[in-house]
């Protein structure tokens, strides 16, 4: 199987002015297809039959283990965005209130987990994650190409800390809380 770019879920113009056109078609069409291509590349020279992206990330390892956690993430990033998205709602409303005070302490406890990572001295731009647990709702930073701990939690959300200098605040108004939801109502 040839690992193929998934289509975005919205034209590349429409996130302006919080994502410009030129980054998401640099992100997407360079460094998404880029690590599509080097784990095509490494299947065919391998011999190895790539069933799905999912099971690169499970059992690969090193440079191809990058190239795939990063892809991805990329994908699920895509999802998560949304031109005109509306607010949380239901169950993810409740949960969220529950964990963080209210819809707008999750957006301070971002805030406050991409500071807190900056003051230890994080110079590569990484993913910040909501995730869900059996413990509940969780917020935590990965580097780039690296694969998150399955014991933390399934992701609900993903945001790229490379998009620019105040992401949280970038990405916001982006976020697509239908997928948010829908990835929250698979967790049992």
């Amino acid at each position: 199987m040839i690992l193929e770019l998934p289509a975005l879920p919205f034209d590349s113009h429409q996130l302006e002015p919080y994502l410009s056109k030129a980054w998401v078609e640099d992100r997407y069409q360079g460094d998404h297809q880029r690590h599509l291509t080097a784990l095509n590349r490494w299947a065919s020279g391998s011999g190895t039959a790539t069933r799905s992206l999912e099971d690169v990330v499970s059992k690969a390892h090193g440079e191809v283990l990058e190239h795939a956690v990063e892809a991805w993430n990329l994908t699920l990033f895509w999802h998560c965005l949304l031109p005109r998205p509306t607010a949380p709602e239901g169950r993810l409303n409740e949960e969220l209130t529950q964990t963080f005070g209210s819809f707008t302490g999750l957006r301070e406890a971002m805030h406050g987990r991409v500071e807190d990572e900056l003051e230890q001295g994080s110079r590569r731009p990484g993913w910040l994650w909501l995730l869900h647990s059996n413990r509940g709702m969780s917020l935590t930073i990965s580097a780039r190409g690296q694969r998150l701990d399955a014991a933390s939690g399934r992701p609900l959300l993903v945001m790229d800390l490379g998009c620019g200098k105040s992401p949280v605040e970038q990405l916001w108004p982006l976020i697509h809380w239908d997928f948010v939801a829908q990835n929250l109502g698979d967790c049992h």
